[in-house]
């Protein structure tokens, strides 16, 4: 009888910006809406509870919901409206522009909405790219890479797994 080797936990991306700034939206909308509804008269509890009901939802799946999970065997993307599972096998390659995308062998193409794309990292990039395009390559790579993690990720997915 054999077992299978134990499930290695899930590294979790997510913007810390993103979390905080959906607790402060839900702590307005709530102060706001339950006033609406506790002290207003005639029609607008009503509303305000129709809005609540709407709002909510929406602040939740587009600031709090989406999340990247990693692990050594596959990578899951957590949306706000669809999940993706993609096994490292199938990753090609990883592209930061305007958004984080991931690639996969199939052709398709999934956006990371977890993982905020900075400006002025992108700018580095960009002038580090110019400037190793500038100079001639002796073969050696450079110290340290912007990866989509914070450093160090190949063309061809985390560390060439």
């Amino acid at each position: 009888m054999t077992t299978a080797p134990p499930e290695s936990r899930d590294r979790i991306y997510r913007s810390p910006m993103a979390l905080i700034g959906g607790f402060l939206l839900l702590v307005i909308i709530g102060w706001l809406g339950v006033d609406a509804v506790l002290s207003g008269t005639g029609r607008t509890p009503w509303l305000a509870l129709a809005v609540l009901i709407l709002i909510v939802p929406l602040v939740v799946a587009f600031t709090l919901r989406p999340a990247v999970f990693a692990n050594d065997h596959r990578l899951r993307i957590r949306n706000p409206f669809r999940v993706i599972v993609v096994p490292w096998g199938q990753v090609e390659t990883f592209r930061s522009g305007y958004s984080n995308e991931v690639f996969v062998e199939s052709g398709g193409k999934y956006q990371l909405w977890a993982i905020p794309v900075s400006l002025r990292g992108r700018k580095k990039a960009a002038r580090q790219t110019a400037q190793q395009a500038a100079r001639p390559s002796d073969g050696r790579r450079s110290g340290r890479g912007l990866g989509l993690f914070g450093g160090g990720m190949q063309a061809d997915g985390f560390g060439g797994r």
